[in-house]
């Protein structure tokens, strides 16, 4: 290698420059100091959570999603995103090895060491590098911005300005960091051709745009002056950005790391339980405060990017409920209470004794979120799917309507009936429990309690309370069945042990009629040890597989997709007749998203004869909501549109002459959606066991 293919760090740059430039670093870092403290105070306002288990898993997962950007760009939109996030990243590794081959170098050398490597080929391919990286920046951030001020979309809409605060970085907002990002590129570049035209060197090809920009700047007569006080606007204007991480909105590169490496781990939708029910004081969240320190990081991490709206099913059909919005109210409402809390911490931690002054704020759940907003949530996780930092916005949510419901008897007056009925009869209809196995009758399907020995049985058949009450899903309930016996599998059912599983109490905040009936099916299923346990219902098999685990049942759960694609995969089940339909699978949500679970429901009826199996762009783990989850199921919709028949309209694109389902309250929802639009003559709505029963001549009961 050639020694000489270099160039002189810091050439032509006085030395009241240079001093000028390190007394901007440590501001910085002074900057940087102060800001995380401030953020330490107001994260740390939140109650202890841990969050500090599997800390190489963390790590690894972290540098996937934030490094790697692999939600980002999963949007059509985040190349633009991408562009200028790769392009930052290589200048900053740029410029790192600028220090190091000048500042680190002369330290080593103190100790006798020399580190430098800025030259020959490495130094060529770095300033291709370097060129590359400006013009992506530059091109990046016209693209965005260009996006966000000509036809700005409605997922970077904000909140109401009266809920978010007047202050130095709202009005920032992202127009000052990207203009700074773009100034840094340009002068930059400029720099660079600047150096060109008043030294050049004989290897400028590699700087095929510094090249270009120096011929102009040395036709427009610039010198070496020009370089030295171009030098200094560049610095400033880089320190200028740099700044913007602690005081802007850009702060999301620092926390949005943090936040996906202290993400939950579990299951995606798995709501924590109220720890010691005997001895707690208060029930849920009333006052920001009272969230965990994970929650409140939350609230901070938000870049505003809005990808939580784009498949959210209230968003998409005009009801109050924006998780956009709702994060960044809940972040103003904490900023406003920090220094409050902050101070009365404080004191506390002083021991004074004085009488802290009372909150004379607006209440967090009535004014800042708004009751509204807090009942509308389906529980459907997209939020949580299409947040590229991890927020989690679920239990958030549930965490409110825990207090609303447990500390002030304050919900919507619909969900009393299902309340009442999973206390007094197991299910949220309310009717007869010892009617519960009503639906198998004369299908000699044995009950648990009735077997010689429960340990005979392969699997326990969750049948779940639409299964057993619901007439339609009575149906499915007796296919699924008849499946299981065409297929020899020994299984038997609760029966009248069965009870709700507390879903829909739990995702409407009634927590402790959720451990009450949780508590007593965890202690029914563990006098049998089933070896495995199937159900129809995902919110069942969500509940028993991901939840109940807390209350001390640990269990194998399969939903019935997966369950009847292992039994044709083995050759036990052999579907032969034709259905001859176009088929357009819809995913529960607590499948799909929650569980990551959906092959086994297309494999299963590309399984059978005469399906011609087709997709939407909303399927899989972009799915839909029908509108059922969260409780939503038994109260009714008031605002915009119904979300069940926007999920119709969607799944109505692929023209299916039959949607399949894989879940009782998504089978109730799309049939009522298709009976809204008169189509019953030209599309039904079957389960998957439905399907495959038809297709295998499998009789319910034989």
């Amino acid at each position: 290698m050639n020694e000489q293919v270099t160039r002189q760090i810091l050439w032509n740059i006085p030395v009241p420059f240079i001093v000028l430039m390190y007394a901007l670093l440590v501001a910085l870092i002074a900057g940087f100091v102060y800001a995380g403290v401030q953020w330490w105070r107001v994260v740390s306002l939140g109650a202890a959570e841990d969050r500090f288990d599997h800390p190489i898993e963390r790590l690894l997962l972290a540098l996937r999603d934030a490094f790697g950007q692999g939600v980002v760009i999963r949007e059509s939109w985040g190349w633009m995103h991408y562009s200028f996030y790769v392009a930052f990243v290589g200048l900053l590794i740029g410029t790192t090895i600028v220090a190091i081959n000048s500042d680190v170098r002369d330290f080593l050398h103190l100790f006798g060491f020399d580190l430098y490597f800025y030259y020959g080929d490495f130094y060529l391919v770095f300033k291709l590098a370097m060129d590359t990286f400006f013009l992506m920046l530059i091109l990046g951030v016209l693209m965005e911005g260009a996006r966000r001020s000509l036809r700005k979309p409605t997922v970077l809409s904000g909140p109401p300005a009266d809920k978010v605060a007047d202050n130095f970085e709202n009005r920032l907002g992202y127009w000052f960091p990207m203009t700074m990002m773009v100034l840094v590129a340009i002068t930059g570049l400029m720099l660079e051709g600047a150096r060109i035209n008043a030294t050049h060197p004989n290897f400028t090809e590699w700087a095929y745009v510094g090249k270009i920009v120096g011929a102009i700047e040395g036709a427009l007569g610039a010198g070496v002056t020009f370089h030295r006080w171009l030098w200094l606007v560049h610095v400033l204007f880089v320190y200028a950005l740099l700044f913007c991480f602690p005081f802007t909105k850009l702060r999301h590169l620092i926390f949005g790391p943090l936040n996906l490496y202290f993400r939950n781990l579990g299951p995606r939708g798995r709501l924590a339980p109220i720890k010691d029910f005997e001895n707690a004081e208060t029930f849920g969240v009333s006052q920001v405060q009272q969230y965990t320190w994970k929650q409140l990081l939350d609230m901070s991490s938000c870049l505003e990017c809005g990808r939580c709206t784009i498949n959210c099913p209230t968003v998409n059909t005009g009801k109050v409920l924006n998780p956009k919005y709702l994060v960044i109210e809940q972040r103003e409402h904490l900023l406003q209470k920090a220094p409050f809390l902050v101070a009365a911490k404080a004191n506390g931690a002083n021991g004074d004794g004085a009488e802290g002054k009372t909150w004379e704020g607006p209440d967090m759940i009535t004014q800042v979120a708004t009751e509204e907003a807090v009942w509308g949530c389906t529980s459907c996780g997209w939020c949580e799917e299409g947040c590229p930092v991890g927020i989690e916005h679920i239990q958030r949510i549930v965490d409110m309507r825990r207090y609303d419901v447990l500390m002030e008897s304050r919900f919507p007056t619909q969900i009393t009936g299902a309340f009442k009925g999973i206390e007094n009869q197991g299910n949220p209809w309310g009717l007869a429990h010892e009617k519960r196995a009503e639906w198998a009758a004369g299908l000699e399907i044995p009950e648990m309690a009735e077997a010689e020995d429960p340990a005979d049985f392969d699997v326990l058949y969750w049948v779940g309370c639409a299964g057993s009450y619901d007439e339609r899903n009575q149906k499915v309930s007796k296919s699924f069945a008849g499946l299981m016996k065409q297929a020899g599998v020994k299984f038997g059912i609760l029966g009248r042990e069965e009870t709700c599983t507390g879903d829909p109490a739990r995702r409407l905040g009634n927590e402790y009629l959720y451990a009450t009936v949780a508590q007593q099916n965890v202690e029914t299923i563990n006098r049998y040890k089933p070896r495995r346990i199937v159900t129809q219902c995902p919110h069942c098999y969500h509940n028993l597989k991901n939840e109940y685990p807390d209350f001390g049942g640990n269990y194998t759960v399969l939903h019935e997709a997966e369950f009847i694609d292992e039994l044709v995969k083995a050759g036990r089940l052999r579907p032969r007749g034709e259905l001859n339909a176009r088929v357009t699978y819809h995913d529960p949500c607590y499948m799909a998203r929650h569980n990551r679970k959906w092959d086994g429901a297309r494999s299963l009826l590309r399984a059978v004869p005469g399906t011609e199996v087709t997709d939407v762009d909303q399927s899989k783990n972009r799915t839909f909501c029908c509108g059922a989850g969260g409780g939503c199921f038994w109260k009714e919709e008031h605002e915009g549109t119904r979300i069940n028949q926007k999920r119709f309209d969607q799944l109505n694109e692929a023209k299916p002459e039959c949607l399949a389902v894989g879940c009782p309250f998504c089978m109730t929802m799309m049939e009522d959606a298709v009976k809204s639009r008169s189509l019953e003559n030209q599309m039904t709505v079957r389960d998957l066991a439905e399907i495959v029963a038809e297709s295998t001549g499998a009789t319910p009961g034989k």
